[in-house]
């Protein structure tokens, strides 16, 4: 499993977890605080000006108490996302919309090389691929409102 944070400039975190681990509010906690600490070295402004903004989905872990009081000691505001609205998840629709294009032909053999692989398909896009994926929300969530959170194709 991949799980992967990243801002509108660039990757600022990103974990390869082993095959069947599920994601527990405890292990996202942790995941959190490993943000922050990568948030402060690659985008000190975002920390320092209030306080991160984080979207994530409300899945369990994601929202039960420990990972929510990590949200708040860490001074991140989060934006509230619709259940099961993959269509209004950046990484979804954006980010990892065709990543087989840039992996497709390369064999893998062992973590370290599909750890690279993801290291390199994050480093291929400039700052810009990123800034259009976060922007590319606002019309998205507008789209979801106009039809009253029923799905939609963009």
């Amino acid at each position: 499993m991949l799980c992967v944070w990243w801002t509108c400039r660039q990757v600022v975190q990103y974990e390869l977890r082993p095959t069947g681990q599920t994601v527990t509010a405890d292990l996202y906690s942790q995941q959190l605080e490993r943000v922050q600490q990568a948030l402060h070295q690659k985008e000190p402004a975002l920390v320092n000006r209030k306080g991160a903004l984080l979207l994530h989905d409300n899945a369990r872990p994601h929202v039960e108490r420990v990972a929510r009081n990590t949200i708040q000691r860490l001074g991140w505001e989060t934006l509230c996302h619709p259940p099961y609205s993959t269509d209004l998840a950046p990484s979804d629709y954006h980010l990892f919309h065709s990543p087989d294009s840039h992996i497709r032909g390369k064999y893998c053999t062992n973590e370290a090389d599909v750890r690279q692989a993801f290291t390199d398909f994050f480093a291929s896009h400039i700052p810009e691929f990123y800034r259009k994926g976060i922007e590319q929300l606002k019309t998205l969530w507008r789209k979801g409102l106009d039809v009253d959170g029923d799905y939609f194709e963009d």
